[in-house]
């Protein structure tokens, strides 16, 4: 390669770079441009929570405002107690929480627009979720434990300034909302879902146990009446589940609603039986009378609304007595479990049972974890922080 092919290379190399400078400059110049007016609008439209004003008019903060810059806002939490501070800082940093604040800002177009915009071109494929992670960070100090330090990043001020404010917000209604079955602390969910494993063995367990013969070496009143009760259930479910698929056939077959009259103790539903001999009078009128036309349309319209009436009235009948399967089932499982509570009684005396000896097992660890993570969430939920610091970054 001779000499001037070297030196050209290198020169547009050279151009292309400092191209590269000025077109990013001119990116930031227009990205703040649009920022001033997203917040002028915000301001005008009353979104007092995406304002995003600046109170201080001194020298450094106007150079930070109007640096092309990333900007850094930190935000100082104090807690009571270093477990607390550890709970606090894992919920922040925690997938419940993301997705929660994720919701939050999407709901505002302007915040949306002002977090997200700068990262949305077709060189940069990160989801929102990712961008959200990587524009905070939170963590515990050496030196005090109990105070947890966030640091927000952004394009600019103005935005980073809005996402501080708009993770202490989020954090705040979050934790309001917050609900026992739902924790937002991933050590607390942990505790909760290991609760719930445990009530499903035991369930699986007690429906095994009452699956098996009992070998009738105990009776009592209590089992026998416990006993009789489920055979009706049973009888009683088995009628329902034969009227379902009935039902079943004729909708598969679209059939009208009055082959659904037809089935046994459909009639005796609500107004069904009213609505039937309504329709049937009103249909004979047309037949066997001689109407003025005035008085055979006011006639046909009482058909047609009655028809409707009665279609709305088999709905009824049909979610009901799915409702009443359902109810059945449910009753059944729970005279089921008492049933087995009374043989796991006896057999534990006698200790002819090891399932029983399991069951008991299993029972009592669930009562003691129940008692532990009800603590831990009354704790979580008292628990507090004061914002000690919340400023740009020096």
């Amino acid at each position: 390669m001779q000499a001037w092919h070297c030196i050209a290379i290198i020169t547009v190399s050279i151009l292309l770079f400092i191209y590269g400078i000025f077109r990013n400059e001119i990116e930031d110049h227009v990205y703040e441009q649009e920022v001033d007016r997203a917040i002028t609008n915000a301001k005008a439209s009353g979104e007092d929570r995406n304002k995003i004003g600046e109170n201080s008019t001194s020298p450094n903060k106007e150079k930070i405002l109007d640096s092309p810059a990333w900007a850094k806002y930190e935000v100082i939490l104090k807690c009571k107690n270093s477990k607390q501070a550890q709970l606090h800082l894992e919920t922040i940093k925690g997938a419940s929480f993301l997705k929660f604040f994720l919701n939050q800002i999407r709901s505002s177009t302007t915040a949306s627009e002002l977090i997200f915009s700068p990262f949305k071109s077709e060189f940069f494929s990160e989801d929102e979720y990712s961008i959200l992670q990587s524009l905070f960070s939170a963590h515990t100090i050496l030196e005090d434990d109990t105070v947890i330090h966030i640091t927000c990043r952004g394009h600019t001020s103005k935005s980073t300034k809005l996402f501080a404010t708009l993770i202490l917000d989020s954090y705040k209604l979050a934790r309001q909302q917050e609900e026992k079955s739902q924790p937002l602390a991933s050590s607390l969910l942990i505790q909760y879902e290991e609760l719930t494993l445990l009530e499903e063995q035991i369930i699986f367990l007690k429906e095994e146990i009452s699956t098996e013969t009992n070998d009738g070496s105990t009776i009592n009143v209590e089992a026998i009446a416990l006993s009789s009760e489920m055979m009706m259930l049973e009888q009683e479910l088995a009628q329902y589940k034969k009227i379902l698929l009935e039902i079943d056939k004729l909708f598969k077959a679209d059939k009208p609603t009055d082959e659904y009259l037809k089935i046994e103790s459909f009639s005796q539903f609500g107004m069904i039986d009213e609505l039937k001999n309504t329709i049937h009078q009103l249909r004979s009128m047309l037949v066997n009378q001689e109407l003025e036309d005035v008085v055979f349309i006011e006639v046909k319209k009482n058909i047609e609304t009655n028809e409707l009436l009665l279609k709305n009235e088999v709905a009824n009948a049909i979610e009901d007595l799915k409702a009443k399967t359902i109810k059945g089932m449910e009753r059944k499982k729970t005279l089921s479990f008492r049933l087995v509570d009374l043989r796991k009684s006896e057999g534990l005396k006698d200790g002819s049972h090891t399932k029983f000896s399991l069951l008991k097992e299993l029972e009592e660890k669930l009562q003691s974890l129940s008692l532990q993570y009800q603590k831990s969430f009354t704790d979580w939920k008292q628990s507090s922080f004061d914002v000690v610091r919340s400023s740009f970054a020096e």
